[in-house]
């Protein structure tokens, strides 16, 4: 099954070439070079092997720049489990999409569907696809993997939806890392919604220094006590806990800005963040 693009035009440019010029303006100030199928060709000097990263999931425009930095920074495996929020409330939770792919304008990106079969020999997790239809989360940063990775990207989404069963998840996802070394994460979260700028800094960096501290229990309850939306918190959990179990140790903040940069309006703004651990 493909997944169609729900978010063109919407979250980004529907055109496929405004879409490869727009990726091409948001990465231009950190790579150089593209091919005439509208790929980065810059290669791999001086950006950082990383096999776990988080990254924000809103309109280009607001996000992009971050998204675009955070990616520019690091070099990711070619096969990506997608840790994202269940916006929607269609699904259910641990919401594997096992096969065909997601379409953008820029193409589809295939399901990696061994990396799949293996997330769903664990029972924390089962093939739905109703979790992704109209799910934003993924859909929007695929175009920035595109850009960097063509044809050799295949990716694994799941949904979240609760907070039953984040340590089995973790320990799973670990392991299908462990066995393959080309399968990365990426977890696909936005930080607070909608307070003032300086109220929402404030929450925000709460909370990334609980995630800089590779401290997934107190991310949690810092998210709990201070009020702080930040929709994909429990992939940022099941992502920690997967880090420390590979024997990363460092989680470093790569970008950081709100909506208000681009709306200019401070009155009430979206945060976003990117982060990859080493």
């Amino acid at each position: 099954m493909i997944r169609k693009a729900y978010c063109a035009g919407l979250f980004y440019p529907q055109n496929p070439q405004g879409l490869r010029e727009s990726m091409h303006k948001f990465f231009a100030p950190f790579l150089h070079g593209e091919n005439t199928a509208g790929q980065h060709t810059a290669g791999e000097a001086g950006r950082v092997p990383v096999r776990i990263c988080l990254l924000p999931h809103a309109g280009h425009i607001y996000s992009g720049a971050v998204t675009a930095k955070t990616l520019a920074e690091i070099v990711l495996p070619s096969k990506l489990i997608m840790l994202c929020p269940n916006h929607t409330g269609l699904g259910r939770h641990g919401a594997v999409w096992d096969r065909g792919g997601f379409e953008t304008p820029l193409g589809i990106v295939p399901a990696a569907e061994d990396t799949a079969a293996a997330l769903l020999r664990y029972p924390c997790f089962a093939a739905d696809t109703a979790a992704h239809i109209r799910e934003h989360s993924v859909e929007v940063i695929l175009p920035f993997l595109q850009y960097l990775y063509g044809d050799s990207l295949s990716i694994v989404p799941v949904g979240l939806a609760g907070l039953e069963n984040l340590d089995a998840m973790a320990a799973a996802v670990a392991e299908c890392m462990r066995a393959d070394s080309k399968v990365g994460l990426v977890v696909s979260s936005d930080m607070n919604h909608f307070a003032s700028e300086k109220e929402n800094r404030r929450k925000d960096f709460l909370a990334l220094e609980a995630l800089r501290s590779l401290d997934e229990k107190m991310l949690i309850q810092t998210v709990m006590d201070n009020d702080i939306s930040m929709c994909g918190v429990l992939g940022a959990y099941i992502g920690i806990r997967a880090a420390k179990a590979l024997g990363l140790r460092e989680c470093r903040i790569a970008g950081y800005d709100t909506s208000a940069s681009a709306s200019g309006d401070s009155s009430r703004v979206v945060g976003y963040a990117g982060a990859y651990f080493l």
